[in-house]
């Protein structure tokens, strides 16, 4: 706390800051910030369109696997990395960095935050779906389950 407080004092009155010191003040917040200034987002029905249209991409579910086993939204290049993972699996399973690549969560968070990663990695064609798969399954955009194709109505 002692820390905290003489560091906002110090980057009130001073050219140094907070991060200056290492203390990481809403550092999520500031991450998600950073990578939506970095990372280009598309929203579901551009998604879906490119899907329809037979779009040339890979489409990357860094969902954990308890989550992917509720539904995913389908695509023949469909890949499924964890977040945790995906730095160190990118490599071996998209070896052209000049590839187009979409990257989708939950809620989109996860996603902006590995495409931002993918982008510091050399990889020039990367999107983050917006909003992530409740954003897609909201728009009442079908998932594929083990039973086949499913659209949530509300």
């Amino acid at each position: 706390m002692k820390k905290t407080v003489l560091a906002l004092l110090l980057a009130t009155f001073s050219s140094v800051s907070a991060a200056d010191l290492g203390l990481h003040i809403d550092g999520v917040k500031t991450m998600l910030n950073e990578a939506q200034l970095m990372v280009n987002e598309l929203n579901a029905t551009k998604l879906k369109n490119m899907l329809d249209e037979d779009d040339e991409f890979f489409l990357i579910d860094l969902r954990e696997k308890d989550q992917q086993n509720h539904g995913e939204i389908y695509h023949i290049d469909g890949l499924k990395i964890s977040r945790g993972y995906l730095e160190f699996e990118i490599e071996q399973r998209i070896k052209d960095k000049k590839s187009k690549v979409i990257v989708y969560c939950c809620t989109g968070q996860r996603s902006i935050l590995a495409a931002k990663s993918l982008i510091q990695m050399g990889y020039k064609n990367v999107y983050s779906l917006k909003g992530g798969l409740k954003e897609w399954v909201d728009t009442g955009l079908p998932l594929d389950t083990v039973y086949g194709e499913m659209i949530i109505k509300k």
